[in-house]
């Protein structure tokens, strides 16, 4: 299961206020705790809403911070293709990830030529178009296909594109967490090799105990296929999710994960 740790969003009051201040100890103790809590990526999010400049010259600013904690993984999260084309290589890690692309024509053109720039990078790939989010399986699975060959035809791997079939609030209606489970099942089998993932809280908005529901969901998303989630990987509640769902979907080779973190809590019960 790969993990991009989600903390260091601009959306959230708390980041967007230290990048306002540049409080580079509190971004960097985000960083550091999300890695340490084993984040493969770090996602960093810097739309301030105050403009194209000012989040091209933050991101640069986040980058940095991460850059001093050596090569860790970053995932560029932006709506605008500039700031990803003016900060994508400032990172200092080869390992890079786009956040992300979609279906809508002008997004696309936008963005296509950045991404044909930097096709070592992997690539996140939304199932929305022009029309918004579509409602059912085959229209999502239909992107998928738009998206996966733009991507193959301007030299990104099938392997590096992590298709997000956009999991949206099961509080607005009952039937989108199974839409995007019949989703994941859809595109894993028709484009073998293509990854999945998502924003794993979305599901739980507007609930409450959302990290309950938030546990439970990835499990049962990753028995579906799914192999990323864009999640906060210090809820210890989320990493014992991810274990036992791969132990028990026969991805914990020989049970060790299980193990380990058994061990793990049975020293952290005898201190």
């Amino acid at each position: 299961m790969i993990i991009i740790g989600e903390l260091i969003n601009a959306t959230r009051k708390s980041i967007a206020q230290a990048i306002e201040k540049k409080d580079r100890e509190y971004i960097k103790k985000i960083a550091q705790r999300q890695i340490a809590n084993g984040a493969d990526y770090v996602d960093l999010n810097a739309g301030t809403g105050k403009g194209q400049e000012t989040e091209i010259s933050d991101m640069e600013w986040l980058v940095d911070i991460v850059n001093e904690l050596g090569d860790v993984p970053v995932c560029m999260d932006s709506s605008d293709p500039s700031v990803i084309k003016s900060c994508l290589g400032r990172i200092k890690s080869s390992d890079r990830m786009i956040n992300s692309i979609n279906g809508e024509n002008s997004r696309i053109e936008k963005l296509l030529p950045v991404i044909k720039e930097n096709n070592t990078c992997k690539v996140v790939g939304l199932t929305m178009d022009d029309a918004g989010i579509p409602n059912n399986v085959e229209k999502r699975v239909e992107i998928t296909s738009k998206i996966a060959s733009l991507l193959e035809g301007v030299g990104v791997k099938r392997e590096d594109i992590f298709i997000d079939a956009l999991v949206q609030p099961i509080s607005v209606d009952m039937k989108n967490g199974n839409i995007f489970m019949e989703s994941i099942i859809a595109i894993k089998t028709k484009f073998p090799g293509i990854k999945t993932t998502c924003g794993l809280s979305n599901v739980s908005f507007g609930l409450p105990n959302r990290k309950l529901l938030n546990k439970y969901f990835i499990a049962l998303s990753i028995s579906a296929g799914l192999d990323s989630a864009i999640t906060d990987p210090n809820d210890e509640g989320i990493r014992e999710a991810v274990c036992l769902a791969e132990t028990l979907t026969g991805k914990d080779e020989y049970c060790m994960d299980y193990i380990k973190m058994c061990r793990e809590c049975a020293n952290k019960t005898s201190v």
